[in-house]
């Protein structure tokens, strides 16, 4: 079976702009922070092999880190890549990226995460790195507390690829609180559009499988 780079799957131009400015990006935040836990959808769509497009990148990195954000950002423009907003508190950084045409958001809470998995990371040339992000179970509670407050159809197809990784038993009552407060999404019709192979699964396949995990 011929596996095929993420740049042979991704058909728009933009998208493989961002993947690729997604590419820089990550492994400069691993180079700089020793405590970066990469999370949220591109974790899933690059260490788990989602289906899903993403475009945002979110990272976990410790408090004791912070001083090293202008450094950082001064990496970042020597590849090129803008900087178009930016906003540091005391518990995360918020900001807005220009690679070329690809726009991007970055964000980094400021929070020590002690468990966390080493998966490898697949870059848009198909090469792999190492990187640290969280176990398959951690991911679905933060989108499991996504869904519930935001209703995006993004939120329960990522819950729903997941469950093929993830432990039964450490799941069942998170998925039993999304399935006691559940709410269609705002936005079924936009899933097609970030399905990057393939068809996008209908809204109740999403749900009998997890309701198979949340209810048994």
């Amino acid at each position: 079976m011929v596996i095929l780079p993420l740049v042979r799957k991704l058909k728009k131009r933009i998208h493989r702009e961002i993947a690729f400015a997604q590419d820089l990006l990550i492994q400069e935040v691993f180079r700089i922070f020793d405590s970066a836990i990469l999370h949220d959808g591109t974790a899933i769509w690059r260490c788990y092999q989602s289906n899903r497009f993403s475009e945002d990148v979110d990272f976990y990195i410790s408090s004791k880190e912070n001083k090293k954000i202008e450094k950082f950002f001064g990496e970042l423009k020597n590849f090129g890549i803008k900087i178009l907003k930016q906003k540091l508190t005391q518990n995360a950084l918020y900001s807005k990226l220009k690679y070329n045409e690809a726009e991007i958001r970055f964000e980094a809470l400021f929070k020590e995460r002690k468990n966390f998995a080493t998966k490898e990371y697949e870059m848009v040339d198909g090469t792999k790195i190492v990187v640290n992000t969280l176990p398959p179970e951690e991911l679905i509670k933060e989108k499991v507390e996504a869904y519930l407050k935001r209703r995006k159809i993004r939120d329960l197809y990522d819950i729903f690829f997941l469950l093929d990784f993830a432990e039964k038993k450490d799941v069942k009552n998170e998925l039993s609180r999304l399935l006691r407060n559940f709410k269609n999404p705002e936005d079924e019709k936009e899933l097609k559009y970030l399905i990057i192979v393939g068809t996008a699964p209908k809204l109740e396949e999403m749900l009998k499988k997890i309701k198979k995990y949340g209810e048994n």
